[in-house]
């Protein structure tokens, strides 16, 4: 038995069939053309990248901002944004009221009391100092009235003295011309006309002296009772009636207070009762210590109810008057100031500068930077104080390039 080969050779009839040339040339146009469309996709994604998914058609890339500052003091305000809906706008209207501009505390610094006899009445002060200064002064008017009155009758004596001196001395050149009485005489008359002269003159200028010296003290013990709290003039214009009480007044606000202006005062005292008044006078100057000046009412007080030393809550101005009258919330402090965002058209919105007074409730007075009409945002200003703050910066508040406010 012979071993098999061992490489046996394939029977006849199942040789492996040899590939055609048109297979190999569509083998061929088949990767030429895959290789070309990888290539155009490629190219297609590396000059247009896909899209994020904003999650529906027809919604922008990225939502527009709701506040754009646009410029300096100028804001717009999208009326489409959630954060519209939060704001109200109000329209400013003139009101008539009679509130207080101001409100202060004060005391009773001086009262005339009206004494045991008909006519004579006594002041009683609310400080020992007071009422030495008082004292003082009214001594010094006393001083002034003695020493004027001296002067009157020295500068009369000295007047009469010469006046007869020289009938003396017109009698006595007569006689003297006729013979009947000597010249020596007539010159001792002559020298006591010339004494008489010279002494008037001496005693008219030491009365006059003492005058000015007395109004000198008089002037000075004024300014003294002044530093004290008190004006020597509305110590004369007083009444029993009236009562004088002082405040203090911030310096910043100096400038809403008047002579003449009404007030009510409510002292803790005598509660339930209200007390009508008037500024009767503003200190000349202002405290150095506290920066504040100094404020005298006359305040009325018929059945004698209050007393020196009493304090009190003082509204200024009660007078009937127009205001402006907006929302608290309406404002919003920034900084120094306070401002208020006041409709232009449209979405455009101004940051206006105010100046603010007393707050009454829940609104606040407006003295200057609004008009009646002005449409402004009430409920949800301080929403947009980052904005306001941006805009009242002219630096970071220059409009963006291609817009105009």
């Amino acid at each position: 038995m012979s071993e098999p080969s061992p490489n046996p050779s394939p029977p006849p009839g199942n040789e492996p069939a040899k590939p055609s040339l048109l297979g190999r040339l569509w083998s061929g146009f088949q990767f030429l053309v895959a290789l070309g469309l990888t290539g155009v996709t490629l190219v297609w994604l590396l000059y247009f990248p896909p899209k994020a998914d904003d999650g529906g058609e027809g919604r922008p890339e990225r939502p527009s901002p709701a506040v754009v500052v646009v410029g300096p003091g100028r804001i717009r305000i999208d009326p489409a944004s959630k954060l519209y809906e939060q704001l109200a706008v109000v329209t400013l209207e003139s009101r008539s009221v009679r509130d207080a501009i101001l409100n202060t505390s004060g005391t009773v610094v001086a009262s005339l009391r009206p004494g045991a006899e008909k006519g004579v009445d006594y002041w009683q002060f609310n400080a020992p100092e007071l009422l030495t200064a008082y004292t003082d002064f009214e001594k010094a008017k006393a001083d002034v009235t003695f020493a004027s009155t001296q002067l009157k009758a020295i500068r009369e004596l000295a007047e009469v003295r010469v006046k007869a001196q020289d009938k003396v001395v017109a009698r006595l050149a007569k006689l003297v011309e006729i013979g009947t009485d000597s010249q020596k005489d007539l010159d001792t008359e002559n020298a006591n006309l010339l004494q008489f002269t010279i002494t008037g003159r001496k005693d008219t200028y030491e009365a006059e002296t003492a005058v000015r010296i007395a109004r000198r003290n008089e002037a000075a013990l004024s300014r003294q009772l002044q530093q004290a709290g008190l004006e020597p003039d509305l110590l004369r214009s007083i009444t029993s009636d009236d009562d004088i009480v002082m405040a203090e007044v911030p310096e910043a606000r100096v400038t809403r207070i008047k002579v003449g202006q009404q007030c009510e005062a409510r002292f803790f005292g005598v509660p339930n009762k209200v007390f009508s008044g008037e500024v009767a006078r503003l200190s000349p100057v202002v405290t150095r210590e506290r920066r504040t000046l100094r404020v005298l009412f006359k305040v009325k007080d018929l059945e004698d109810d209050l007393r020196p030393g009493m304090f009190a809550e003082i509204g200024l101005g009660t007078d009937k008057r127009e205001v402006l009258r907006v929302p608290a919330d309406a404002v919003v402090h920034v900084g120094r100031a306070d401002y208020v965002v006041v409709l232009i058209k449209g979405d455009l919105w101004q940051v206006r500068e105010v100046e603010v007074g007393e707050q009454q409730g829940k609104d606040v007075d407006i003295y200057s930077g609004l008009e009646p009409g002005d449409k402004f945002l009430g409920r949800g200003a301080i929403l947009l104080k980052p904005y306001i703050l941006q805009a009242t910066q002219p630096e970071q508040a220059s409009p963006a390039k291609g817009k105009h406010p």
